[in-house]
């Protein structure tokens, strides 16, 4: 994956994360306004599952035959949901993966 593309992946999560973060429901950390890691966390993991959700619906949708939801988007909400969940798995191997590295670090 190309670093450009890279770059605008995590534009797109930090434009969601921004969204989902709205001035009612963040929680203040002693840095001031930025949000704590599991507060992002949260938040992330919620998104992930709207996309699975939304994609779950128009299928069912377009399954029962509404006339109103064509294919391609039944099909571009299902790759969302992929990408989107892929995406997370990935987050989750590394974050694990490091926790392990701290862990095996002699002291």
């Amino acid at each position: 994956m190309s670093a450009t593309l890279m770059r605008g992946v995590l534009d797109q999560i930090q434009t969601q994360a921004q969204q989902v973060n709205g001035p009612s429901n963040q929680r203040h950390t002693s840095r001031g306004d930025a949000p704590s890691f599991s507060d992002v966390l949260f938040n992330s993991i919620n998104e992930i599952n709207k996309t699975q959700v939304e994609a779950k619906s128009k299928t069912q949708q377009w399954m029962s035959g509404s006339s109103d939801i064509a294919l391609n988007d039944v099909m571009l909400a299902m790759q969302k949901s992929s990408i989107s969940f892929s995406f997370g798995m990935q987050a989750r191997n590394k974050m694990i993966g490091a926790y392990q590295e701290i862990m095996n670090t002699p002291v």
